[in-house]
């Protein structure tokens, strides 16, 4: 009987430990976070900032030595590009009557000089659960908003993000090798695209440059939204617009089992308060399924991808209806 008992004892206590975060969160070598270490980035040296019209190149020179990865989620139905660029330009077509409806109303709402001295930034997460449906629709939203902007004439910009491997890239490696420092900061490679730079238009080859099922990768908000936000910065326009789309919390692996699970999280949180405190540049955000009003103020959340250039367009109006340089006459036009 003693032996029964002391057994039972022994059950109850490893289920008891089973529940506590700190035994199950941190099992397997992944180290607490600490909210008063600064953030910080292992190794510059293998990030690459890329135009779209590059991206073939590159990742035909730079394969994931782990695609197995990219498996877990599921493609778009095989599409040869040509028929990607017919799919974005008959859903451009589709929305025309959407778009000459925002675009008057947002004349409407504001003076030409206003338009004319505004620039959009659209960034779009380029995780691994985009991959399929949800970047095809986001390239469609993106062509959608350029046609928009561009009737209106206000300047655009159209950005990716995600990493250039899965699990840690040259980063991790020279981390390893250098005996794995503790709290190393951000241990993988980033990939920034530039699929429409200001001055230009949108072309339908670039965004079907997004449906490559091995570019989403890892998601590494934080520096994303600094990156875009730095373009935005060295142009002229009064009014700077950064409107970021994504489906979920910043995600890097390797980042986070080195750094703690809140690493990445803590430091988007940290660069939207920045931008908020700076002033000059009107930051937003629309979620897909994603609720991203936990980080940003000026936020939408949508729950099917059918909606998004449709929600994207109405983002667009809310943000340029309520410039400082509108008159107050918007309201009377339901902006």
């Amino acid at each position: 009987m003693r032996w029964i008992g002391l057994n039972l004892f022994m059950l109850v206590a490893l289920v008891l430990l089973s529940y506590l975060p700190p035994f199950r969160r941190y099992s397997r070598g992944q180290v607490r976070f600490d909210p008063g270490r600064p953030y910080r980035v292992y190794s510059r040296d293998f990030d690459v900032e890329i135009k779209a019209d590059e991206l073939d190149a590159f990742l035909a020179t730079n394969p994931d030595p782990d695609r197995g990865w990219s498996e877990r989620f599921p493609d778009v139905e095989p599409r040869q590009l040509p028929d990607v660029e017919q799919d974005l330009a008959a859903r451009r077509a589709s929305m025309d009557a959407s778009l000459q409806q925002a675009a008057a109303r947002i004349r409407a709402a504001t003076n030409q000089d206003v338009l004319d001295d505004t620039i959009v930034s659209l960034l779009i997460d380029h995780s691994g659960s985009m991959r399929g449906q949800p970047i095809l629709f986001a390239a469609r939203a993106a062509m959608t908003a350029s046609d928009l902007l561009d009737g209106l004439g206000a300047r655009q910009e159209v950005l990716g993000f995600t990493t250039v491997r899965w699990k840690g890239g040259q980063s991790r490696e020279k981390w390893l090798r250098d005996g794995r420092p503790p709290y190393p900061g951000r241990l993988n490679d980033l990939l920034h695209i530039i699929y429409c730079s200001a001055d230009e238009r949108l072309r339908a080859r670039h965004c079907a440059t997004m449906l490559r099922k091995d570019l989403v990768k890892e998601n590494v908000d934080g520096e994303a939204i600094e990156w875009a936000a730095s373009r935005l910065r060295r142009r002229g326009e009064s009014q700077k617009y950064l409107i970021f789309l994504s489906d979920g919390a910043p995600v890097d692996d390797s980042t986070l089992l080195a750094n703690g699970d809140a690493y990445l999280e803590h430091h988007l949180l940290s660069v939207i308060h920045g931008i908020g405190q700076a002033g000059d540049i009107q930051l937003g955000a629309i979620g897909i399924g994603h609720p991203v009003e936990r980080y940003f103020t000026r936020s939408m959340t949508i729950n099917a991808l059918d909606e998004l250039d449709g929600a994207l367009l109405q983002f667009i109006e809310q943000l340029l209806c309520r410039s400082p340089r509108t008159p107050q006459v918007s309201q009377a036009v339901g902006c």
